[in-house]
C-alpha cells in the first residue's frame, strides 16, 4: 500500500513533464544489449549475495523470507510474489530509473546512474545488503542509460526479485 501511495507522489511530481520521455516508455534500442547487461548485473548481484550469506550467515537481510516453507500459506506467498516481482519493480524503476534518472540526467549520465543507484540502495534501508543493492542499482542505471528504455529495467528487477523468492521457497528447510 505504501508503494502505491509513493507511486501517486511520483506521478504528481512528474505532472506536466512529458511522461513518455521522463519515464523512458519506449522500446529499448537493443533487447540483446539489455539482456547482456541484465545477465552481468544478475551474476554480479547474486555473487555478492552468496558472499554475504557465506560471510554473514546470522545477519537478517533486507530480502529475508521465512526459513521454511508453509504450504498452508501458499496463497499469501503467491500474493507476496506478485507484489514483489511485479508491482515493486514497476514502482521502484519508475521512481529511480524513470523520474530520478530524468531529473538527474542534466548532471551527466554517470551522475544519473550513480545517484539513482545510491538513492535506490538507501531506500531499501538495510546496511548488510548495501553491496548487492548498490551493484543492482548501478546495473539497472547502466541498462537505462544504454538502452534508453525503462522496460528492460523493470524486467531485470522483476527477475531478480522473483527468482530470489522462488529460490528461497524451493530451498527452505
Amino acid at each position: 500500500m505504501t508503494d502505491a501511495i509513493f507511486l501517486l507522489i511520483v506521478l504528481a511530481i512528474a505532472w506536466g513533464l512529458p511522461i513518455r520521455e521522463t519515464f523512458a516508455l519506449r522500446p529499448p534500442g537493443s533487447w540483446r544489449r539489455a539482456a547482456v547487461i541484465g545477465g552481468a548485473t544478475l551474476a554480479g548481484a547474486y555473487f555478492l549475495s552468496f558472499a554475504e550469506i557465506t560471510l554473514l550467515s546470522d545477519v537478517a537481510r533486507e530480502q529475508s523470507v521465512p526459513p521454511y516453507w508453509d504450504g498452508a500459506r501458499a496463497a499469501a506467498w503467491v500474493a507476496n510474489l506478485l507484489a514483489i516481482a511485479v508491482f515493486v519493480p514497476i514502482f521502484e524503476e519508475a521512481l529511480c530509473r524513470g523520474l530520478g534518472y530524468a531529473l538527474l540526467a542534466s548532471f551527466g549520465t554517470r551522475a544519473a546512474v550513480a545517484l539513482t543507484a545510491v538513492a535506490f540502495t538507501l531506500a531499501h534501508g538495510v546496511i548488510v545488503d548495501i553491496p548487492v543493492i548498490l551493484a543492482t542499482g548501478i546495473g539497472l542505471g547502466y541498462m537505462r542509460a544504454s538502452t534508453g528504455s525503462l522496460f528492460p529495467c523493470i524486467v531485470l528487477h522483476a527477475v531478480f526479485n522473483g527468482f530470489g523468492l522462488i529460490a528461497a521457497a524451493a530451498f527452505a528447510t
